[in-house]
């Protein structure tokens, strides 16, 4: 049996496992990553991706080959109800489509006060092979076909033990982590016996039928994300794929009634399809038939020793809103820096248990948000939408854990309103500035190292940094933000945004939030920053 040692085993090749794999090598973390299939997904599922989750891209240096791979379906949004696709009447498609128009520029607009990056549509077969070549660019191993049969964790690290499916080879891989995305039905949460909270399937079963049919006669492109399908016989929705020939189709089966997925064959499918367009005599070609739960599920604790639960096999929830996958991929985002800290004897192992203090909560509200979305969706259950606003759900939670310096404040954080203003444990706000003769956003200089902003007169600051990295062997990377700073503002002030004197400095995690703050200046900057660093990472 082959033996092998990595820092990092990654076990599911979804959109959270790539992601992780990619944050690993970004901080110089070797990993293997072992996905049981033999390839990326051949469905399309998890379709949106947040504003947030595209800031993580633009760090990896993503953002603009998917925001090229979403072109197709960039003006897809807003929803409409129809008795079958037939029956639509244009000029009433017409008014819904410039009425959404209208709400869709003022969305736009929101976003683009609090980030550089926009929304995106880019569906999970064509997320995870841009996500997978950019990992084979860069350091570390991917085998896909590949299952994790058993595991044992120790105080010196976990040992597996893996096969290939196709030649029956086994191998005991020993690492000194594990990360479990290995989705809702997660091997991995079954053996650590992490029970789950939430309330299960809350939103019905459903058949997702993937297929490609010509219905341009119908619809023309760039229409509407969601069309609900009212003819009670084949009750469901319609969503487009690529904006032009290929869809998928939920449709509700009761399991109570003794319904199961094995009843919907392709012939079925075809006639539900049909029955859902109007139309008899359309060609359809079906090219796969997935069931799927709108359900509610928390694990109680996403760590384990030396075992990390990340995306679905952490966290369920409904998939109104899209942010299932989303949530996943800002998993792997706060986890991966944590290990590479750690493994690089930068930090104490005790850094690690922060993730599940501030991810855990992160999840419970966004999944407590997509709930209520659901429920005022299809009218059922108690909705509180009104205590919560998107933007804060998207980006607006705030993180309490050890790794993050507290301020006294008597003003609880509020979740019904975006507030993004340079509090420790929220993300960093985003200003526009210039920098060495470019145009960059503030997010644009964090995400491999700790980042201090401080303003244009920072050389106490900038050496205190110097030598405090030195000391830790933690690199801190400085900048200067004014009129004539290293990075020059636009139109916003960064004391005013971020809230501090033109004395005051913030320090700034590698995954974008904020750590530590003050306000004004401080008489030994060197003694105060070395308590901070220490304190976040000891």
């Amino acid at each position: 049996m082959i033996h092998k040692h990595v820092p990092v085993l990654i076990v599911g090749g979804g959109l959270s496992g790539l992601t992780s794999a990619l944050f690993l090598a970004r901080h110089n973390v070797d990993y293997l990553l072992i996905e049981k299939h033999t390839g990326t997904a051949i469905h399309p599922k998890a379709g949106g991706i947040t504003f947030r989750t595209m800031e993580i891209f633009r760090q990896l240096g993503l953002e603009a080959a998917i925001r090229t791979a979403s072109e197709p379906l960039d003006n897809i949004r807003g929803r409409i109800a129809v008795e079958t696709i037939k029956s639509i009447d244009p000029e009433k498609l017409e008014t819904a489509e410039n009425s959404q128009k209208a709400l869709e520029k003022e969305r736009i607009e929101n976003f683009e006060k609090v980030s550089p990056s926009k929304p995106a549509s880019c569906y999970q077969i064509e997320l995870e092979p841009i996500l997978l070549q950019a990992a084979k660019e860069g350091k570390g191993h991917i085998r896909y076909n590949t299952e994790l049969i058993d595991y044992q964790q120790g105080d010196l690290g976990v040992t597996a033990t893996i096969i290939n499916r196709e030649t029956g080879t086994k191998e005991k891989i020993r690492s000194d982590y594990l990360v479990a995305a290995d989705g809702a039905k997660s091997t991995i949460r079954q053996h650590t016996k992490i029970p789950t909270t939430g309330r299960g399937v809350i939103g019905g079963h459903y058949i997702n039928i993937y297929f490609q049919a010509d219905l341009s006669r119908f619809l023309k492109p760039s229409q509407f994300g969601w069309i609900q399908i009212l003819n009670p016989e084949v009750f469901g929705a319609l969503i487009t794929v690529n904006n032009r020939d290929e869809w998928i189709y939920h449709v509700a089966y009761n399991p109570t009634n003794g319904e199961s997925p094995e009843d919907f064959s392709e012939e079925r499918c075809c006639e539900i399809l049909k029955k859902a367009i109007g139309v008899s005599n359309l060609d359809i070609v079906i090219f796969s038939i997935l069931p799927w739960a709108a359900a509610e599920q928390t694990a109680t604790r996403f760590q384990d020793n030396r075992v990390f639960l990340i995306g679905d096999a952490a966290h369920l929830m409904p998939p109104a809103g899209g942010f299932g996958s989303n949530t996943g991929i800002q998993d792997a985002h706060n986890l991966a820096w944590k290990l590479a800290a750690v493994i690089h004897k930068q930090a104490h192992s005790r850094l690690l248990q922060t993730y599940h203090d501030e991810r855990h909560y992160a999840a419970e509200v966004t999944t407590e948000y997509a709930s209520n979305l659901l429920f005022s969706v299809i009218k059922k259950g108690v909705s509180t939408l009104n205590n919560m606003d998107h933007l804060a759900v998207t980006v607006g939670y705030k993180y309490n854990s050890t790794a993050i310096i507290e301020e006294n404040s008597d003003t609880t954080h509020r979740m019904d309103q975006l507030e993004l203003n340079g509090k420790p444990g929220t993300r960093a706000p985003h200003m526009w500035l210039r920098y060495q003769g470019k145009r960059i956003s503030t997010l644009d200089l964090i995400g491999e190292n700790f980042v201090l902003f401080t303003g244009k007169d920072n050389s106490p600051w900038r050496t205190a940094a110097r030598n405090v990295s030195s000391h830790l062997g933690v690199p801190i990377n400085v900048y200067g933000i004014g009129s004539q700073g290293d990075c020059v503002e636009y139109e916003d002030s960064w004391e005013a945004l971020y809230d501090v004197t033109s004395q005051g400095a913030v320090l700034i995690r590698p995954d974008g939030f904020v750590a530590w703050r003050t306000k004004e200046g401080a008489s030994n900057p060197h003694l105060l920053l070395k308590q901070v660093m220490a304190s976040i990472l000891r």
